[in-house]
């Protein structure tokens, strides 16, 4: 049977473990829906409390309620007395559970983690600790095989991992069987709660608990330690594969802007290795990993594409571009509307939201427009139709956009959402470029125009 004394070393040790210089002040959070599982988590958190163990003096639960089942102002409720009985503070929050396509298992654990998370800092804590265990781990792991996971995925849950800015996600029951739990909960008579949900099998995680262990379990007695042993292994791979990919994405980056990859840097990589710094690459950039699939179609595109325009690919709110060389990434754009009339009568800015921007207009004492000239006729917003000419060095001839875009290093991707200035048939500003100037002087009431792209308008 688990013993209760060294179910509380193996949580102590966690934790000690994890420590480390992390500000000790704020309490540790411990997440408890109530279950049996986090009902044990809390036994032994508290247990530690009174034994005045170091580090467990301050303790905070966090239920979170997602309203989901009919059940569940029942749950807050009984987590809320169980706290009042063992003197432990409790915080319980309510999250709403967003049923997008990735099911609502997923959108419920989602929602779980952010209010765990958004606890913890209001609360000026650095630990988040859940009770998950050695049967949750090989579910999980089980799970991530069937979906065809790589590496990280098959690596399941680490016992410690980075939970946001400054907190840290801790498992200190991670080796801990199901079996044992369940036996210490009686021994203890802990009160616990019943989640109807985890006798339903339509659910794969059930099925695998249900079915699928019970049976690995007369197949090979203890096969759980030896699963776990296998899981420890892949985790290691999964490790030096990212510090691998880390040193990779270092080398590819040297030398370019920020946020960007050199592509011949990652041409020279092995196949394998370059899907690995474009995976730590979106990574850097908050994007979700995509499939093995979709990362090799972006290296593919990236390296073989014969123009820069002709590399396309969309990831959440980001598209993936080359240009120059580079692989950058971008926030998607809706197209803009073609024509856009507007009439100035000496504001500081327009916000044109068809184009994702703002055009402002600055007073300057320098060469500008004429302001009576700009107030006297409507002005119209368009994008490129082909063939325009413009003039925007006093010493060079009219060029072709084309040719100016090209001159000026303007990607070809980037074209198309910078806006054209029109006053009646005389192009007179281009974003990118600035103003035609035979169009601009000085002396009098003189007007600089200026385009300012704005994230907060673009690709809604």
């Amino acid at each position: 049977m688990l013993r209760g004394a060294l179910a509380a070393q193996r949580a102590d040790a966690t934790l000690r473990r994890a420590q480390g210089a992390a500000r000790r002040d704020g309490p540790l959070v411990i997440a408890y829906s109530g279950g049996r599982d986090s009902t044990v988590l809390l036994d032994l958190a508290r247990r530690l409390r009174d034994a005045r163990a170091p580090g467990w003096r301050k303790l905070l639960a966090v239920q979170v309620h997602h309203g989901l089942l009919p059940q569940a102002d029942d749950w807050a409720a009984h987590c809320e007395r169980v706290c009042g009985q063992w003197d432990i503070p409790i915080d319980v929050r309510r999250a709403s559970v967003a049923r997008g396509h990735r099911g609502i298992e997923a959108a419920a654990r989602d929602a779980r983690y952010a209010a765990l998370a958004a606890a913890a800092r209001e609360h000026g804590a650095c630990f988040v600790l859940t009770a998950h265990h050695l049967d949750d781990r090989i579910e999980t792991f089980l799970l991530q095989w069937l979906r065809g996971a790589g590496v990280d995925g098959l690596a399941a849950m680490p016992a410690s991992r980075a939970f946001g800015a400054g907190l840290t996600l801790l498992r200190p029951l991670l080796d801990v069987p199901r079996e044992a739990i369940d036996r210490y909960a009686r021994a203890r008579e802990l009160p616990f709660v019943e989640d109807p949900s985890n006798a339903d099998t339509r659910l794969a995680r059930n099925a695998l608990r249900a079915r699928v262990l019970p049976e690995l379990e007369t197949i090979r007695g203890g096969f759980r330690r030896a699963a776990a042993r296998s899981i420890d292994l892949v985790a290691d791979a999964a490790e030096a594969l990212r510090e691998l990919g880390v040193a990779d994405l270092e080398a590819c980056a040297d030398g370019a802007p920020s946020g960007m990859l050199r592509l011949d840097r990652l041409a020279a990589l092995a196949p394998a290795r370059r899907a690995l710094v474009v995976r730590e690459w979106l990574a850097a950039a908050g994007l979700e990993a995509p499939s093995r699939a979709r990362l090799g179609e972006i290296v593919d595109q990236a390296l073989t594409a014969r123009g820069d325009a002709r590399l396309l690919i969309r990831i959440a709110d980001q598209e993936v571009r080359r240009h120059r060389g580079l692989l950058l990434l971008r926030r998607a754009t809706a197209a803009p509307r073609r024509h856009v009339p507007i009439r100035w009568q000496g504001e500081r800015e327009i916000v044109l939201p068809e184009w994702g921007g703002v055009l402002r207009f600055e007073p300057t004492s320098e060469e500008g427009f004429d302001a009576d000239w700009l107030r006297a006729a409507p002005l119209e917003v368009r994008g490129r139709g082909g063939g325009e000419r413009f003039k925007p060095h006093p010493t060079r001839p009219s060029k072709t956009l084309k040719r100016l875009f090209q001159d000026a290093g303007v990607a070809e991707f980037e074209r198309a959402s910078l806006p054209l200035v029109w006053r009646g048939d005389d192009l007179i500003y281009v974003a990118g470029l600035g103003p035609d100037v035979r169009m601009i002087d000085t002396g009098g009431e003189r007007v600089r125009l200026d385009w300012r792209p704005d994230a907060t308008l673009l690709g809604d």
